[in-house]
């Protein structure tokens, strides 16, 4: 490795300027929150910074800021090849300088199956380096960097090469992709909150007509299941957001995914909460749960159907005693339902959703308004008219991915005319993360 990559979209998609493009990316920075855990492990999207920078910044911080090496997995625009390609250049240059490559983990990428070098495909390739001046100000510029063009090749070596890459502790990798491309808004609503579904799943594979980066999105989901990764929404949106142009949308998402044995601890609780009332066995709960106050929502299902779901929006006790209590609601005092039986114990799939502080109650003009409020497959929403209340989770986006169609479900289960409006009804939103556990993997 003996050249430098130049920039090849400075001034297309993100400020050539130096300092404009510093004062920029570290504005979005700042706009994200810090999250509570780091994540080695992201997906962010790839379009100019204008459209999906402000999404793209969640990804990043998601991130360790002391991370030292950073690889990014990003799909192939301009140069089809059925591989992976390695740039063969020793940094990579923006107007904020040079991000040196991590010479000792590209030489063990480099002798993996169905890796090449192959500067012609990342010397105008956009789907990487709108990343790196991220990465520079996130992380600095001493920080090693793997680009990773990925074209048409078999998601297990793809998994491969990101187990590799994570078996160094100090190393995160950027999954780089965006969703949908050029459909109207209220179809890349849909089509994305059934892709996000997938990748939440973990299932399958990804196909072009759902992600730019199916391949690298497709390797994630088979490393994923390898390893028992679980991922979470941290922003999504489209380019209508930003341009305002609704009859040809691309859509954008930003993910982190964790293997943490904690993530199992919440809904063997809620299993062994269950259990307790069959007089039957309970399970080892492995790994720690969070201590304090905390709200949350039990959702059971046998057979890949609904067999219950119970939980609340205001934390008034310990976040172990509520998913203890919401358990056993769920499957004994639903109302939609007859009670548990021991039988079915053993097909119960428990899915814990733990909620965060809804936001301030806003009141919106219209039906219209109060949509293009909304982050399809990220916000769970409540809904408040005088005696009338009603929340769905974000998992519903899955089943309701049009805002349109959504709310007004919303409004139906809250008893209200789904057909009307009220000036007065007020919104609030809230994320949640959510914990599952499966019947195959007690």
């Amino acid at each position: 490795m003996s050249h430098v990559r130049p920039p090849a979209v400075a001034g297309l998609f993100y400020p050539a300027d130096a300092r404009e493009l510093a004062d920029s990316v570290d504005r979005m920075l700042a706009a994200a929150p810090e999250p509570d855990a780091y994540s080695r492990v992201v997906i962010a999207p790839h379009a100019g910074h204008m459209y999906s920078g402000e999404i793209a910044a969640f990804a990043y911080r998601q991130l360790d800021p002391a991370t030292s090496r950073i690889a990014v997995l990003g799909p192939c625009h301009r140069v089809g090849i059925d591989a992976m390609t390695l740039t063969g250049a020793s940094a990579q240059r923006t107007p904020l300088g040079e991000l040196p490559t991590d010479t000792e983990l590209t030489q063990r990428i480099a002798a993996m199956t169905d890796v090449i070098e192959a500067p012609v495909v990342h010397a105008q390739e956009h789907s990487i380096e709108v990343h790196l001046p991220f990465i520079q100000r996130r992380f600095g510029t001493d920080t090693r960097v793997l680009p990773i063009a990925v074209g048409r090749t078999d998601p297990t070596f793809v998994a491969d090469v990101i187990e590799e890459i994570l078996a160094e502790d100090d190393t995160a990798i950027i999954i780089s992709t965006d969703l949908s491309h050029y459909l109207p808004e209220a179809d890349t609503h849909q089509v994305d909150a059934a892709t996000i579904g997938q990748i939440l799943e973990m299932s399958g594979t990804i196909t072009g007509f759902q992600a730019c980066g199916c391949y690298p999105v497709s390797g994630l989901l088979a490393y994923g299941r390898r390893v028992g990764l679980r991922g979470s929404v941290l922003a999504a949106g489209t380019s209508a957001d930003t341009s305002g142009d609704s009859s040809r949308a691309v859509g954008y998402v930003a993910m982190a995914f964790s293997s943490s044995p904690a993530d199992s601890a919440l809904p063997a609780l809620a299993y062994n909460a269950i259990a307790r009332q069959l007089s039957a066995p309970e399970i080892d709960v492995v790994g720690s749960i969070p201590e304090g106050l905390g709200t949350s929502f039990v959702t059971l299902s046998a057979l890949g159907r609904l067999r219950g779901c119970m939980g609340g929006l205001v934390a008034v006790r310990e976040l172990s005693e509520d998913i203890a209590a919401h358990a056993v609601a769920a499957a004994f005092s639903d109302p939609r339902f007859p009670p548990l039986s021991k039988d079915e114990l053993a097909t119960l799939d428990i899915d814990v959703s733990v909620l965060s502080p809804p936001s301030p109650p806003c009141t919106f003009e219209s039906a219209t308004e109060a949509c293009a409020a909304l982050r399809p497959g990220v916000d769970g929403v409540i809904l408040s008219y005088g005696p009338h209340r009603a929340t769905f989770l974000p998992q519903v986006w899955h089943q309701l991915p049009q805002p349109e169609v959504f709310l007004r479900h919303l409004l139906a289960k809250a008893g209200l005319d789904p057909e009307s409006w009220h000036d007065d009804i007020e919104v609030s939103t809230y994320t949640v993360t959510s914990h599952e556990l499966k019947a195959s993997e007690r």
